[in-house]
């Protein structure tokens, strides 16, 4: 750095949806933030690819406005066109579609149907799902009023916050008592755990009660970019730096000093800021800091403990993705699902299936086999929410299942990580085809697979994980009550803001933007009392 070299008004360090946010607020009140991504694309988790005339999301499949991403579009003028994109649930050969509240007791029926001598419990079940939904209509039934201008708007204020409040307080209260995992509140109503596996199974280990129970208002509101989900980074970047901004990618920091208020690149080029918003993995955040360069004692400390904390804390599960490219017409899955499918082929549950640590392949097959049977599959079929996304009379299918980063990592470590991912693409197709959709098989053009170590190695994130922290880190490392939000970006660092999927739990788009467009706020506040 040239001793002459004045600071950005604001270093953002990660180019996912929370530093997005961040420089586009920035930018849009006249600052010149410099937004810095390790990866040739931005976008993190919000991310779309061409690879053969199909257009395939490399991450998150549907996105919720949550009173959220809408208005954030609308503030900015982004040119991004949302579609809802209804959910399809599956279980054997019983299939619903999701679009309103209503459809929860066709969701009743399925599970009577399967679990006919459970009845009585599913009925107590669901009862405390349609509970649920109403907190959540509180919770996010309103465009939130951190992302929106208050000041302009009055009359919101008035009319549609002031009374609302009185209803957020006591929604967070019952909230509060519904933080314990969802396994465990769900055995007060039942002792079938494959009732309970076909309810819990597709959600992270030790996921709140109320978030997952309350899912079904996120399904309503799922929505998908026309043009796949990289439309919406994309429409970010554009408005960045057409308002000021800067934007640099394949840029990878490696160091931050907190003295000098700089970070350092790995080609040794160093960018002195006034704000540093990080946007990325707090455990990289803490690991460049070297504690002998922090003169006050203190803080000091602090940042050693802070660093120690979060080294000892797990991601939470990543996910298992085979990509297929079929040759069969996209009316042939339109009459099954509608394009975001779960599905789940049998209903003995996941409780019947552990992956275990072996020494190679043979004696791994027969679990894999369990697992991949019993499992609940996510299905994304881009083509059935924009047909240009795929080659005519062609389909392309995304199909994840969670999956665990620590047994990926032994696998390859085992040395059998390649056979691994050719028989999981082999064998979830074949799960597929002698179930949902027996022509699959006999119509596959090309497959290939991303795993847990693909998103650790593509967006760096702790264990390869997609919602940051582990629901069963006790205690959680950040901010995990809505309470909390606002103070969810603030850190032990002078000068140093926290924003995304890492500063709060559990996270996604809409806390993404909430929190990269707080970290702005914040940031505003600074430039502005120090001009």
């Amino acid at each position: 750095m040239h001793k002459d070299q004045k600071p950005y008004d604001a270093v953002i360090v990660g180019g996912g949806i929370a530093g997005l946010t961040a420089a586009a607020y920035l930018a849009k009140d006249g600052y010149h933030p410099l937004l810095i991504e390790q990866q040739d694309v931005i976008g993190g988790l919000v991310n779309s690819f061409d690879y053969k005339g199909f257009v395939l999301d490399g991450g998150i499949r549907s996105i919720e406005s949550s009173g959220v991403l809408k208005p954030m579009i609308r503030d900015l003028g982004l040119d991004v066109t949302l579609k809802r994109s209804p959910v399809t649930l599956g279980i054997q050969d019983q299939v619903i579609t999701l679009n309103d509240i209503r459809d929860i007791k066709s969701y009743e029926s399925l599970l009577v149907d399967l679990f006919p001598e459970d009845e009585h419990d599913i009925e107590k079940i669901v009862k405390k799902i349609r509970r649920i939904l109403k907190y959540m209509d509180v919770l996010y039934g309103i465009e939130n009023p951190m992302i929106i201008d208050l000041k302009s708007r009055p009359s919101y204020v008035i009319k549609t916050l002031f009374p609302w409040f009185f209803k957020f307080v006591p929604t967070l209260l019952n909230i509060e008592r519904l933080s314990i995992p969802v396994e465990t509140y769900l055995k007060k109503y039942t002792d079938n755990q494959a009732l309970i596996d076909m309810i819990a199974q597709h959600f992270f280990k030790g996921t709140p009660t109320f978030f997952a129970l309350g899912y079904f208002s996120i399904y309503f509101d799922y929505h998908y970019p026309v043009g796949g989900t990289g439309e919406l980074p994309k429409a970010l970047e554009k408005y960045i730096t057409s308002h000021g901004g800067m934007i640099m990618k394949d840029t990878k920091i490696q160091k931050l000093s907190i003295q000098d208020k700089t970070v350092q690149d790995a080609s040794g080029q160093v960018y002195p800021y006034q704000k540093l918003i990080w946007a990325a993995d707090l455990n990289a955040l803490y690991q460049m800091i070297d504690p002998n360069d922090i003169i006050q004692p203190k803080l000091k400390i602090r940042v050693a403990q802070r660093k120690e904390e979060l080294s000892s804390k797990t991601g939470a599960e990543s996910v298992l993705t085979v990509y297929v490219l079929s040759d069969l017409d996209p009316e042939y899955f339109r009459s099954k699902s509608t394009g975001h499918f779960f599905y789940t082929p049998k209903i003995q549950g996941l409780n019947h299936a552990v992956l275990p640590e072996t020494e190679d392949m043979s004696s791994f097959v027969e679990h894999l086999d369990r697992f991949l049977n019993l499992n609940t599959y996510e299905i994304s079929i881009p083509a059935l929410r924009d047909e240009s996304l795929a080659p005519p009379h062609q389909t392309g299918l995304i199909i994840s299942i969670l999956m665990e980063y620590d047994i990926i990592k032994h696998i390859e470590a085992k040395g059998f990580y390649p056979a691994f991912k050719n028989y999981v693409e082999k064998q979830m197709i074949d799960v597929l085809s002698s179930s949902i959709y027996p022509e699959l098989k006999h119509h596959i053009l090309e497959t290939f697979c991303s795993t847990p170590l693909s998103f650790k190695k593509r967006i760096g994130s702790t264990d390869g994980a997609i919602i940051g922290w582990s629901y069963t880190n006790q205690p959680i490392p950040v901010p995990h009550h809505m309470s909390q939000i606002t103070k969810s970006i603030q850190t032990n660092l002078p000068d140093v803001y926290q924003a995304g999927q890492w500063s709060f739990s559990p996270a996604g788009v809409p806390i993404s933007v909430i929190t990269g467009k707080l970290a702005s706020d914040a940031t505003k506040r600074y430039l502005k009392k120090n001009k």
